[in-house]
């Protein structure tokens, strides 16, 4: 139904591309949360669990609505942007290139109001409502690699992947919506870039194929043995924004007890194009001359849980917390379009290139998203600061996609139990206050996957304008994060006896970085 992409790097695997159905990729974006919050909670690692009384922490723990005496509205706004480098490995060697631009963004990951409304009794002390918005994930990335290389290629893995398939599913003049093959294999059929396999004594197979970039050796193989310059650019967009409808209830000014319904609102967006060009002469014995291949997909829904947290201050210094949040069930629909063109050395221009495109093409499905716990310790030192930690514990093995009748994608799911894991988070912070309404402030956030997968670094100061608002900064990085990502799978001929043909690859190395500034003001 669609490509397979990057592959998250909880796997930690080599990623391609390829068309096919909604796979492991799709469960385990929509699944991961990466809290952005207001400049204060950002700044301090979101280790916010125990701590509340910030409207960036109802997203965290919606207990910390309940610790205000206040009515409050906040406002944050910044800019995230994300930096890529690509070591590209081929069989000709190593082609290093600044993976595209940076890939800059104007956010507005936080706007929320919460409204407290005293009892003036000493058991039930005070309720809070509230609403807020927070941006629970970011998809921006820009990632791109060119080289030469003569050794397999997209063309020669469709070739071997359709082998058992009759031509009359390529020729069908139904054949995408037949869904027996994917679109990326009847387009390059459609635009003469496979066609049948022939043997040395010159039969013709009809479920057998090769590449437009096989050429047939004298011991009657087939393979790759002219050098080709390969281009990949793909961009991604979007991401997870939360609305959550917040309810607090303030005991005795020692528990405070809260509720969620968040209402998660997804959209992605992706732009890949490949091409691969013959560098020199008419090496081809096709006349190969270039391809050019585009996937454009967005995908819209939102899904619902239910939150719930707590906050306990058995004493003035010590704050304990806990947030469990339920099941996330997404109504999703993915849209999709491909392209493939193709050019050919020739004397008659009517022969010489062709283009073929799938139809704008839909699909409705679910993810059922894992659970989450979150436990939370802090010590506050009266007015000098505290310091905060967080543990939040997911398991995305449990992770589960359906059709919208709760059925079907067995094998993705098996997958999913098979290769994806449980991970533990670990947040960290601290805040120093100075002078004159300054505080100091740092964190740390490390996702633990089978080993580590994400770290954050961010640091911050905030500053008291008047007695009833405030203003924070805020800066984040995430360090170096390595995977590695195949234009293509690997593949093998049967036919003509070849075992494997290894594809190229390159290493991304990825960092991004996020600015912050939030306003807040009581009333």
């Amino acid at each position: 139904m669609k490509r397979f992409c990057i592959i998250s790097a909880i796997l930690l695997a080599a990623a391609t591309f390829s068309a096919g159905a909604q796979g492991v990729e799709d469960a385990l974006r929509y699944s991961q949360q990466f809290y952005v919050g207001s400049a204060r909670t950002m700044a301090m690692g979101n280790a916010f669990t125990a701590l509340g009384g910030d409207l960036g922490a109802i997203a965290i723990n919606p207990a910390s609505s309940a610790l205000y005496n206040c009515c409050e509205f906040a406002l944050t706004a910044g800019l995230s942007w994300d930096k890529n480098t690509a070591d590209f490995y081929t069989t000709e060697g190593t082609y290093s290139s600044l993976a595209g631009p940076d890939r800059k963004r104007f956010t507005v990951p936080n706007i929320s109001t919460t409204f407290s409304v005293p009892t003036g009794r000493s058991g039930l002390v005070s309720y809070s409502f509230g609403i807020g918005y927070n941006k629970l994930n970011n998809f921006n990335s820009h990632v791109a690699f060119s080289g030469n290389d003569n050794g397999t290629s997209l063309l020669g893995g469709i070739a071997a992947g359709l082998e058992g398939v009759s031509s009359s599913y390529l020729q069908d003049l139904n054949a995408f919506n037949i869904g027996y093959c994917t679109p990326q294999e009847i387009m390059a059929w459609d635009a003469y870039l496979i066609a049948p396999y022939v043997d040395e004594e010159g039969y013709s197979y009809d479920d057998s194929y090769i590449g437009a970039t096989e050429n047939y050796f004298l011991d009657g193989g087939l393979g790759v043995n002219n050098a080709m310059y390969k281009d990949l650019d793909l961009t991604r967009g979007g991401g997870i924004y939360d609305m959550s409808l917040n309810f607090g209830l303030n005991f005795f000014d020692r528990l405070y007890l809260g509720a969620n319904v968040n209402i998660n609102i997804v959209n992605f967006e992706e732009n890949l194009r490949y091409s691969e060009q013959a560098t020199a002469g008419n090496y081809f014995q096709s006349g190969f001359k270039s391809m050019d291949y585009t996937y454009w997909q967005r995908t819209d829904g939102a899904g619902v849980n239910l939150q719930l947290g707590a906050i306990l201050i058995p004493v003035d210094f010590l704050r304990l917390g806990v947030s469990y949040t339920t099941k996330t069930v997404y109504d999703l629909t993915d849209s999709w379009h491909e392209t493939m063109t193709s050019g050919f050395d020739g004397s008659n221009p009517e022969y010489a290139s062709f283009e073929s495109e799938s139809p704008y093409m839909d699909y409705d499905y679910r993810i059922h998203a894992p659970k989450r716990l979150s436990l939370g310790g802090a010590l506050v030192f009266g007015k000098v600061g505290l310091i905060s930690a967080d543990y939040e514990k997911v398991d995305y093995a449990t992770t589960v996609m359906t059709d919208t009748e709760g059925a079907g994608f067995d094998d993705v799911n098996s997958d999913i139990r098979n290769y994806c894991y449980s991970c533990n988070i670990i947040r960290l912070g601290g805040e120093l206050n100075i002078f004159g309404g300054t505080s100091l402030r740092a964190g740390y956030n490390r996702y633990v996957y089978d080993a580590p997968a994400y770290q954050y670094l961010s640091f911050g100061l905030g500053q008291r304008i008047s007695e009833n608002s405030s203003i924070d900064l805020a800066f984040r990085t995430r360090l170096d994060d390595y995977y590695e990502m195949r234009p293509y799978d690997d593949y093998a001929y049967t036919e003509a006896g070849i075992a494997q043909c290894v594809a190229p690859y390159a290493g991304i190395s990825n960092s991004a970085y996020d600015v912050m500034l939030t306003y807040r003001v009581k009333f």
